[in-house]
């Protein structure tokens, strides 16, 4: 692949478990990027100002994705859906570039699509490179390298193969836990547990409903 090998350096901080939380990114907005194409049951878009749930949802991220138009046949789940969501996007404490490398990477080893277009812009614009979001697209399940650590660092690093096991596997050996809970502390483990948990659930829910008629659709090339 069309990988570089300079040393890229990472911007997050490291920390160890003693350290203060670090600092959260707040209010991301997700750009529409959907092309509105029919998904396994139909969507739901109230107007502004017609339906609560849907303004505090619009609210939050800006808009309503194909996604938020899904999810709101079903109200109740929507509302814990935007309540859990708000708090894993908007609330922790990991760096930006951790938090998007957990929904990118669930992204590709679940071949959700519709996941990955609509964060790598997020991801991009947290601090993820062009040569990192290719370790991330194109490296395969629980692979790790010289290489893969050269681009994308030890933390970040420790994050993918993290992710890997949560999603491929399930459990997770005592070296991967330890590999990524070097550079968190006790918060940070927990909520870098839940963005990989909970984007695994946001990524087989949007394959299964084909949203966006994404459904067998590559995950794109960077």
């Amino acid at each position: 692949m069309l990988f570089s090998k300079a040393v890229v350096a990472l911007s997050a901080v490291v920390v160890t478990a003693s350290a203060a939380p670090l600092f959260p990114s707040n209010n991301l907005k997700l750009e529409k990027r959907d092309d509105d194409l029919p998904a396994r049951v139909p969507y739901i878009f109230p107007a502004p100002g017609i339906d609560p749930l849907a303004d505090a949802i619009r609210e939050r991220h800006g808009t309503l994705l194909d996604l938020d138009g899904l999810l709101l046949n079903a109200p109740k789940l929507a509302s814990g859906w935007n309540d859990l969501f708000g708090v894993i996007r908007d609330g922790n404490s990991l760096p930006g570039t951790m938090r998007e490398l957990f929904i990118l990477r669930t992204a590709v080893l679940n071949s959700a699509a519709y996941q990955w277009l609509q964060h790598e812009s997020v991801g991009r614009e947290e601090g993820l490179t062009t040569e990192q979001l290719r370790i991330i697209r194109f490296t395969p399940p629980f692979v790790q390298t010289k290489h893969t650590e050269s681009i994308l660092g030890p933390q970040l690093s420790a994050a993918m193969s993290y992710a890997d096991w949560i999603t491929k596997s399930v459990q997770v050996p005592d070296r991967v836990f330890k590999g990524l809970k070097q550079f968190l502390n006790d918060q940070q483990i927990v909520e870098a547990t839940m963005t990989a948990g909970s984007y695994n659930l946001v990524s087989r829910f949007v394959v299964a409903l084909d949203a966006d008629a994404k459904m067998g659709v590559p995950v794109p090339f960077v």
